[in-house]
């Protein structure tokens, strides 16, 4: 039997689907090793959360999306945040690495400057809602029709978790909903305007 090499854009779909659904898993994979870690380890690694204007929690812009209270939060992100991955990554690999830069510093950056102090940030929460944002606006600033099948499929599964941007609950990060979903949206719009769909 022969191996074949593929170039990126000649792997069979059912082949590209299968990896973007590893990857989607090793995701969700990390960060329960990460919160396995935090419960065995004798240091509290929930400390490196975002810190609303606290020079030590800048570093929790990069550490708060890999960090979680308890094994319900974890459990309650990581279903929402395994889909949307598959669904991004589907769409493109590329401009979903790039949105998720935007969505963890931008989005991470908006807490930072504008949550409410003496709170300590953490959850995969603020990456969700950014991808929300930002496949719900790609398809619209992209006028790409498969982009658009994208964008419907995702307001269609969840566009009735935007109604909670409206509501302030106690214990939940609205500040992270909120950039999250606002650096999702510039993600999208920082695109380049004519994408592979697929790369």
């Amino acid at each position: 039997m022969s191996d074949h090499n593929y170039p990126d854009k000649e792997i069979p779909k059912d082949s590209r689907i299968f990896q973007n659904v590893q990857i989607a898993f090793a995701v969700i994979a990390l960060l329960w090793i990460i919160h396995l870690l935090d419960i065995v380890l004798p240091a509290d690694l929930q400390l490196y959360g975002l810190q609303p204007r606290s020079p030590d929690g800048l570093r929790g812009i990069v550490c708060y999306p890999f960090l979680h209270s308890n094994f319900r939060h974890l459990s309650g992100n990581s279903g929402t945040l395994f889909m949307l991955l598959t669904v991004s990554l589907s769409m493109s690999r590329k401009m979903t690495g790039a949105a998720l830069t935007v969505i963890i510093f931008a989005g991470g950056a908006g807490v930072w400057l504008f949550g409410k102090p003496g709170t300590i940030h953490i959850g995969a929460s603020g990456v969700i809602f950014g991808l929300i944002g930002f496949l719900l606006f790609i398809g619209i600033f992209q006028k790409n029709w498969k982009t658009f099948l994208f964008s419907l499929a995702v307001f269609m599964a969840y566009g009735g978790a935007l109604w909670s941007l409206l509501i302030v609950r106690s214990g939940v990060s609205w500040s992270a909903h909120f950039w999250g979903f606002t650096s999702g949206i510039a993600a999208a719009w920082l695109m380049p305007k004519s994408p592979q769909v697929g790369k």
